[in-house]
């Protein structure tokens, strides 16, 4: 009896191992294709712009910045002249303070469920701020962003790109937003976190949300 109880439960182990490794496999590999398709439709509706005479920074560029918090950045030679100029950015909006009818938010070249949970890095991230009497709720889509860029010079910085006076719009021309649906145990997150401790993250959002017209 006490041969086949251990026996039991060695299998038992067993398979409960076996399930969790195939289980992560699954996450890994959903994660990355999810990463994959995001990429692939911000850069799509990054071209359909470019067509029409709208010039995107690139995120290339913006991941040329080396340095860390404590460090202070070092842009590129090529994203300089864009410092303090008008520029037009493709992204994916993440929560910084506020979820709905907000003045500052996050902006990233990938969708994640929460910037805390999976903080990209600091050349990954930027501050929008809205232009003055503008607000905006967040969205699944990735948006075009249209402000003033400026690049944070110096040691102890914690955001190296902030885009004032910004407006927002779809990414694809006449394209619809949808609402982005945060979680509860996301939003306990919103809060600062230590910017030396930025993680890669790649989590789609929800797929759930209100659907709105936004044109602009």
């Amino acid at each position: 009896m006490r041969f086949r109880a251990k026996r039991d439960l060695t299998i038992f182990v067993g398979v409960i191992f076996i399930i969790s490794v195939v289980a992560l496999m699954n996450n890994f590999f959903e994660r990355s294709s999810l990463a994959e398709r995001s990429e692939k439709w911000r850069q799509m509706v990054e071209k359909e712009r470019e067509k029409k005479g709208i010039n995107i920074i690139s995120w290339k560029l913006l991941q040329k910045t080396k340095g860390n918090m404590r460090t202070g950045p070092t842009f590129d030679e090529a994203l300089l002249p864009y410092d303090k100029q008008n520029i037009h950015i493709v992204g994916f909006m993440v929560p910084l303070n506020e979820f709905r009818n907000i003045k500052e938010f996050l902006l990233l070249p990938l969708p994640i469920e929460c910037y805390f949970c999976q903080a990209p890095p600091m050349r990954d991230v930027v501050i929008v701020q809205m232009a003055e009497n503008e607000k905006t709720n967040l969205y699944r889509e990735p948006v075009l962003i249209n402000g003033t860029l400026n690049l944070q010079k110096g040691k102890g910085v914690k955001f190296f790109y902030i885009v004032t006076d910004a407006r927002i719009g779809p990414a694809k021309e006449g394209g619809q937003l949808t609402i982005k649906t945060v979680q509860p145990q996301h939003m306990m997150h919103v809060q600062p976190a230590p910017q030396e401790q930025l993680l890669e993250g790649v989590e789609a959002p929800p797929s759930t949300g209100t659907t709105e017209n936004t044109n602009k």
